[in-house]
């Protein structure tokens, strides 16, 4: 079943970042890891690098280049292929564009959580009802010494990460996607790295700049003056942004992001078109489901499992009918 191009971009946006090793848990150290992640956070948020990584998911493996600069507190990064068909993605604070091997640009908000080179806090304490945080040992990546940290669901409605933190930097030099079990579905490592510590940034945050600009997302629970209510939907996972959007046609489209604070899907809705998915589909990590309701075309999308969007499709409704 064909994907309608905004399920692609979706798709992107998500895998700026990714989440290899065995399948196993190791035992609980949610404090060590806290520690890491703060960590790693400061350094995704002041440190300008660029390097060469590798993705591998499905048995395709592919070449991909990323600069990341840091300019007063403001993150951007360009993701460009180097191997198959010409493809850029590029990001700035919270917004995705994606310019296709057609050379055709689509641009989207990007989704919070799942992202493993965002610069979002990633608060163990905030997420000890949904995932496990345990500590793997050490690894060698890109000729550095990392720190292996594992997070692990609690449920089968999330992914779980493996991420190899360079000991020096914090940075995260790779990162595998983890099934309930364990396994790696998805992996992205560098395979070189070049890191610029001279360009050290500590400016603005992005947290502060989203206060002066007055861009900020709904807060958890707030879905504005919406008409569309989304219940029941998957355990954990609260209503963060909501915005409006205008497709190719002209036509308005609501965008809604759900997160748990680490994974997130987005809920697309819009006029009833002929090119909306009808279903489920799914590239890589990524799933999507799509139905007719009320006259509307509803999608959506996330790196989240087929039972995530599922449920999430089910339960959107005009909110008349929810308040029945």
């Amino acid at each position: 079943m064909k994907a309608p191009a905004r399920v692609w971009a979706a798709v992107l946006a998500a895998v700026l970042g990714l989440g290899s090793g065995s399948g196993t848990w190791g035992g609980e150290d949610t404090d060590r890891a806290g520690r890491m992640l703060e960590t790693m956070n400061r350094a995704l948020r002041s440190l300008d690098f660029e390097g060469t990584l590798v993705h591998l998911q499905d048995n395709r493996l592919e070449t991909l280049h990323l600069v990341h600069h840091v300019d007063g507190g403001r993150v951007q990064e360009r993701l460009v292929s180097l191997s198959g068909p010409i493809m850029a993605v590029a990001r700035e604070r919270d917004r995705v564009t994606c310019v296709m091997p057609d050379g055709h640009p689509i641009s989207v908000k990007s989704q919070a959580g799942g992202n493993l080179l965002r610069s979002d806090r990633i608060d163990p304490a905030l997420l000890a009802d949904w995932y496990e945080f345990l500590i793997e040992g050490a690894a060698r990546i890109a000729g550095r010494d990392t720190d292996v940290l594992v997070i692990k669901p609690r449920d089968a409605l999330r992914y779980g990460y493996r991420l190899h933190l360079d000991r020096d930097s914090g940075l995260p030099l790779k990162s595998e996607l983890l099934d309930h079990a364990g396994e790696p579905i998805e992996q992205l490592m560098f395979t070189a790295l070049v890191l610029n510590e001279e360009g050290a940034d500590e400016g603005e945050s992005e947290e502060a700049a989203q206060e002066r600009t007055g861009e900020r997302a709904a807060p958890d629970g707030d879905l504005g003056s919406s008409r569309w209510r989304f219940e029941p939907r998957p355990a954990g996972f609260e209503p963060i942004l909501h915005d409006v959007m205008r497709a190719a046609s002209g036509a308005e489209v609501e965008h809604f992001v759900f997160s748990d604070r680490l994974s997130a899907y987005s809920i697309y809705i819009e006029p009833d078109a002929a090119e909306g998915l009808d279903g489920v589909t799914r590239i890589g990590a990524v799933h999507a489901a799509g139905r007719k309701v009320a006259g509307h075309q509803v999608t959506v999308v996330g790196e989240v499992p087929l039972a995530t969007v599922q449920a999430a499709v089910a339960g959107v409704r005009p909110s008349e009918e929810a308040s029945r």
